[in-house]
């Protein structure tokens, strides 16, 4: 029996965005598998690892379709696709148990395992908060603070990403315990929400919701907390995460209120130099020397080879005498993860956290901890 026709394009962009959730082995022979489910007009590819369950959409005029449902091997299935001509239409079919995969002269069959056995993940506990908004401002604000998370710390609730939801705004917190990221943005939550929210994505969570707003522009966003998921919905995608349990640190506390010492830089400017001093520190430690000099500021790395590079930066604003050391990679991503021109730099001494912020968003907080050089 005849399922559906799709173009190739419209199957890969579908397949795509549920592929890497996949591993490439699993306990669960069944989470290798993507849950196919053909209705009337629509057909919807699910994927699975338990924690993250990510659902893409696709519709088809031409075809009024009974509920069929189906896993087949999700690779497998994404190669096929990918491999065949683009001038062809692809017919998929269900023929003795067999997802059969057409085109022209190609053919295809895939063994496919019961639906029934997919682990879908069910949320029955009621919905505690819901905002929505436009995709391209939860791509800024996830980007402007993702790279700062942990990576496989023992402390399990910093790999991720701290939200704090409220009436007014949602504040975004990263930290690897070396450095901190703050961001916020204005929202309106939906009637019958809850005032305040925290919760912790997981980073796997963070990078694929941001993959996916790489590929969605200025569309409606709706997120849907609950007490242990939260639920990302797009008009053709849907993404649901378990959230990670534990108590986040405490955020406030570790930006300082105020500074004694105040830089503007060029970000162009200040990140071609930082990565031409880079290319001299030491491969395990990265450090650069930051003297700052009132208006004047030099960068400074040396390594065990007794090896040393220097760049002088003349800077718009500048007070004060400092020498202070950073872990060079810190501030680098940080430069790379800001979009305006000019960043400013405080300090309070060469012992205390420094911060970075962005000229055109007064909410954004970069707040690294220095090193002993």
């Amino acid at each position: 029996m005849e399922i559906i026709k799709f173009e190739k394009d419209e199957l890969s962009q579908a397949l795509q965005p549920v592929l890497s959730v996949v591993e490439r082995r699993n306990a669960l022979p069944i989470l290798l598998n993507v849950l196919i489910n053909f209705h009337q007009n629509r057909v919807s590819f699910t994927t699975s690892d338990i924690e993250i369950q990510i659902t893409s959409k696709l519709l088809n005029k031409n075809n009024n379709l009974e509920n069929v449902e189906l896993t087949v091997s999700a690779r497998k299935f994404y190669e096929i696709i990918k491999s065949l001509s683009e001038t062809e239409t692809i017919s998929l079919s269900l023929l003795k148990e067999k997802f059969v995969v057409q085109q022209a002269q190609s053919k295809f069959s895939l063994q496919t395992l019961s639906s029934k056995d997919f682990p879908l993940i069910k949320l029955t506990d009621p919905c505690l908060l819901e905002f929505s908004f436009k995709s391209d401002k939860v791509k800024g604000l996830l980007n402007s603070v993702a790279f700062s998370m942990a990576v496989q710390d023992v402390r399990y609730y910093l790999n991720g990403l701290f939200l704090q939801i409220s009436e007014k705004n949602v504040i975004a917190v990263t930290t690897d315990g070396h450095r901190l990221c703050f961001n916020s943005m204005s929202i309106k939550l939906s009637e019958n929400s809850m005032e305040t929210v925290t919760c912790i994505l997981p980073r796997k969570a963070v990078i694929e919701l941001q993959r996916i707003f790489n590929s969605e522009r200025n569309t409606d966003v709706t997120f849907r907390v609950y007490s242990n998921y939260m639920e990302v919905i797009l008009p053709t995608k849907k993404i649901i995460t378990k959230l990670i349990e534990g108590n986040y640190p405490d955020y406030q506390k570790v930006i300082p209120q105020e500074s004694k010492y105040h830089v503007k830089f060029n970000k162009k400017d200040l990140l071609e130099k930082l990565n031409r001093v880079s290319i001299l520190t030491s491969d395990k430690y990265r450090g650069i020397r930051i003297l700052l000099s009132g208006q004047k500021v030099q960068l400074k790395s040396t390594n065990s080879d007794q090896e040393e590079a220097i760049e002088e930066i003349i800077t718009e604003e500048g007070t004060g005498e400092l020498d202070i050391g950073f872990n060079v990679t810190y501030l680098i991503e940080a430069l790379n993860n800001i979009s305006s021109e000019k960043i400013g730099f405080s300090f309070t001494n060469a012992q205390s956290s420094a911060v970075i912020t962005n000229s055109e968003n007064t909410e954004f907080k970069y707040i690294v901890m220095p090193m002993r050089l």
